[in-house]
């Protein structure tokens, strides 16, 4: 009995050793494997030893298994990377798992050298799954960027942002946000993360939400040109007026040979005029009005906007005019006040005349002309631009 047992104990032990053997013998042929050259071989021998319960706990099993994806991942066969898709990813955990198991550090220089590499073929294949809009891959191959750069204590700034802009692309302006956000919580320093998270909120309807994000990147980037505009614009649709107007003469004080500028003050100080209930107010929003538009028509005399803003101008001065002089009951007083309005009025004509020479298909420009001409009996003039109205409806 005693001899049986020993028997027993004997195999039991011979084939564990040759079970271990095996395996040893699998992580050798792995590496020669490498060395030639035969990386498909190589992966073959590598997998049953990484799930052994001996040679699955050697530091030099992952390593080896690393190296071998890693010559995959990075090399120049396609059908190699094609027969194994998840190499980048493969290699990356194998590195990772190395460097947990190399209590002492000896190879972890070499294995944080190669997650490096690996952590820039992971964001290029990113990048190239995003010119191809395969926005899910994109997004995962980023997200493997950054997991690796976290593995040795650094930050994928670019990974997290282009997954922002991922997430945007494909459409999920949540996830979009949060990354963007995050982006600019680890450093990534660039005033356009706030436009685009504002541009995100105002598309979702949170136009006050787009404000507070643009003025957060106003702080952080003061006097930066393109978040003023985006301020200004932004609380110009909230009709914020008196903050859009303090946005716009800070947006002047940068770039004060911009026409655009000069004529959207030039709208504000008009749409003073339309609120004011005092006539000394209103005669002032008039006057800084028409100043402002003509500010821009002598920045830029191609700019349509600014003509026909102050053609607009005009005729709302006269209405005004109009209106006093409906309340008034002597025909001299009428007359008097009508010859001041009608005067007020035609003024538009010239600025009208040239917007319409800028941009001959717009149709509001035409309908003022028509009144005008016929304001001022220019028949000739007003049957030209009748059918060209006609023509053009």
């Amino acid at each position: 009995m005693i001899q049986v047992m020993k028997t027993l104990l004997t195999s039991t032990s011979l084939l564990a050793a040759l079970a271990l053997n095996a395996q040893n013998a699998n992580v050798v042929n792995a590496y020669n494997y490498m060395q030639d050259g035969d990386l498909a071989k190589a992966a073959e021998f590598i997998e049953p030893a990484i799930s052994d319960a001996k040679t699955g706990l050697a530091e030099k099993t992952w390593r080896y298994r690393g190296d071998i994806y890693r010559m995959i991942a990075l090399g120049t066969d396609e059908a190699l990377k094609q027969q194994f898709p998840t190499a980048i990813d493969l290699a990356a955990e194998s590195y990772m798992k190395a460097n947990e198991l190399d209590t002492k550090g000896s190879y972890k220089r070499e294995n944080t050298i190669a997650l490096g590499a690996l952590q820039g073929a992971s964001l290029n294949a990113g990048n190239d799954a995003f010119g191809k809009k395969d926005y899910d891959a994109a997004i995962a191959r980023y997200a493997r960027a950054e997991q690796i750069a976290k593995s040795f204590n650094m930050t994928d700034t670019n990974a997290v942002f282009n997954s922002a802009l991922a997430y945007e692309s494909k459409g999920d302006a949540a996830n979009a946000i949060r990354r963007y956000r995050e982006s600019i919580a680890i450093g990534y320093n660039k005033p356009e993360v706030y436009r685009y998270i504002a541009s995100l909120q105002r598309k979702g309807e949170d136009l006050n939400g787009a404000i507070v994000t643009i003025q957060e990147g106003l702080q952080r980037f003061p006097g930066e040109k393109d978040l003023m505009l985006d301020e200004m614009t932004f609380l110009l649709a909230a009709d914020r007026s008196e903050e859009a107007e303090a946005s716009v003469i800070a947006a002047l004080g940068k770039d004060p040979g911009n026409a655009v500028l000069w004529s959207v003050l030039g709208g504000l100080h008009d749409k003073k005029a339309s609120e004011a209930k005092d006539e000394a107010a209103i005669m002032a929003a008039y006057a800084k009005a028409e100043e402002a538009y003509k500010k821009s028509i002598s920045i830029d005399p191609k700019f349509f906007d600014a003509y026909f803003n102050i053609g607009v101008l005009y005729n709302n001065r006269a209405a005004f005019e109009y209106e006093k002089c409906n309340k008034l009951k002597a025909d001299a007083e009428y007359m008097a006040c009508k010859k001041v309005a009608d005067e007020i009025y035609l003024k538009a004509v010239p600025y009208f005349e040239q917007a319409h020479a800028l941009n001959e298909k717009d149709v509001q420009t035409m309908q003022q002309l028509v009144k005008l001409y016929g304001k001022t009996n220019d028949q000739a003039k007003y049957d030209v631009m009748k059918a060209k109205l006609e023509k053009s409806q």
